[in-house]
């Protein structure tokens, strides 16, 4: 059976308005606040060292492509995107956690949590950090950038989502973007995100369950039709190419983290 919330028509998504109170605040190894990013209009926010990333951290530690932050039920959450060390939550390796303003989260050389507004107490001060930032903002897009066709194992197909904007959600939450009745799925289970370089797939949930030929995948960003396992169903990805040199093997390995 098969519910859709409000927002979604013929596959695609009204995008909601985003209230996001928080500052994302990034600190080096010593304390000293280096980044201060405003999340106000934001749905994501990309991480790591390539300039094609929201917000690029030039610190060899960290992957080309190292995580993703997504607003999704009021919450920042932080998912790990197949980088190469995951990141350290209490000193703990995690690839998928809340962020907040009580604890960091080491990525790399570098430490991340929220600032609700310039009164809230942060430790440390952020009064050595740069001004704001104002970060690459997704355009508004006249068509869908990708599309996910959803099947049962038979290949019979189940639903179709499509991206259109920053941020299409998947799951069985009434609240997610594509609502679907998909037993063994979590209310977030998938996410299509407006990336800089074009259109990525991402599994969100807490027990991912992206499959790619047989292997546990948490981000897909490739510009050519790829079939997924999510559970008990096959997914089809396809993904318009942001330039000419997208459909290049040597392309998409860089986008998707295989390469440097």
């Amino acid at each position: 059976m098969l519910h859709l919330t409000g927002f979604i028509r013929y596959g695609a998504v009204d995008q909601m308005p985003i209230h996001s109170p928080y500052k994302l605040i990034v600190a080096a190894k010593d304390g000293t606040v280096v980044r201060t990013v405003d999340l106000a209009h934001r749905r994501t926010l990309t991480i790591g060292r390539s300039p094609r990333c929201d917000l690029t951290m030039d610190i060899d530690s960290i992957s080309r492509r190292h995580a993703t932050m997504i607003f999704l039920n009021d919450t920042w959450t932080l998912v790990d995107s197949d980088s190469k060390s995951k990141f350290k939550v209490n000193n703990e390796k995690a690839d998928h956690a809340p962020l907040s303003e009580e604890r960091p989260i080491q990525i790399g050389g570098a430490y991340f949590w929220l600032q609700a507004a310039p009164s809230t107490p942060v430790r440390p001060s952020t009064d050595a950090s740069a001004p704001t930032e104002q970060l690459w903002t997704p355009a508004v897009s006249d068509g869908p950038q990708a599309s996910l066709k959803i099947m049962d194992l038979e290949a019979r197909p189940v639903h179709h989502c499509a991206l259109e904007g920053e941020l299409t959600t998947i799951g069985t939450s009434a609240e997610a973007d594509c609502s679907l009745d998909i037993a063994g799925w979590a209310p977030i289970q998938l996410a299509l995100i407006q990336e800089q370089s074009g259109a990525a797939l991402l599994d969100v949930a807490p027990e991912h369950q992206l499959r790619l030929r047989g292997k546990s995948c948490r981000r897909w960003a490739g510009h050519e039709t790829t079939l997924f396992r999510c559970g008990d169903h096959l997914l089809q990805w396809d993904s318009e190419s942001p330039s000419s040199q997208a459909g290049s093997g040597i392309w998409d390995a860089i986008q998707n983290d295989s390469i440097g």
